[in-house]
């Protein structure tokens, strides 16, 4: 009996540590930080919400796209946009959009990994995130054959990275 409860104890212990684990787990593999680093408590409390309602945006995100509900997919990707984050978040906007990219060519949806890319690159002030942008967008012409315009968007990627260099 007590052997019993000592294996259900420890089994309660282990679930609690998986659980912990695949919090973490989520947590780490979202391209939204953790914490705010706003200002005063009411920003910092007001800037850690609407993280949190981003990351669980994207995995609403990544899950349509699972399901192959992909008309639910720029839709749900607008609801991140339109939180209008901090400037600060700006490059965790610009990845969460890249991400998406990425798992749209996975399956096929090149018009929509565009779609995603341009409303992202209307959106970004930094041009480092659109010089990043740029080059997720021509790796999904290269994915969808059009070498030219992979080629073109390259190269505005790299006009801009010059720019940054050399202003």
């Amino acid at each position: 009996m007590i052997s019993n409860l000592k294996a259900t104890a420890s089994s309660r212990r282990w679930s609690a540590l998986l659980i912990s684990f695949v919090f973490l787990l989520f947590t780490a593999l979202s391209p939204f930080p953790a914490l705010a680093q706003v200002t005063g408590q009411g920003g910092r409390e007001s800037a850690d919400a609407l993280l949190s309602i981003a990351e669980s945006q994207y995995e609403i995100v990544k899950l349509t796209i699972k399901q192959g509900n992909y008309d639910r997919v720029l839709p749900e990707m607008r609801k991140i946009y339109e939180l209008n984050l901090p400037q600060q978040y700006e490059q965790a906007v610009a990845e969460s959009a890249s991400l998406v990219a990425h798992l749209l060519v996975e399956n096929k949806q090149f018009g929509l990994a565009h779609d995603v890319l341009n409303e992202a690159l209307q959106r970004m002030k930094d041009d480092r995130n659109k010089a990043s942008l740029l080059k997720i967008q021509a790796f999904v012409y290269k994915s969808e054959g059009k070498l030219q315009e992979a080629l073109q968007t390259l190269e505005q990627a790299i006009a801009i990275e010059r720019r940054l260099i050399r202003p």
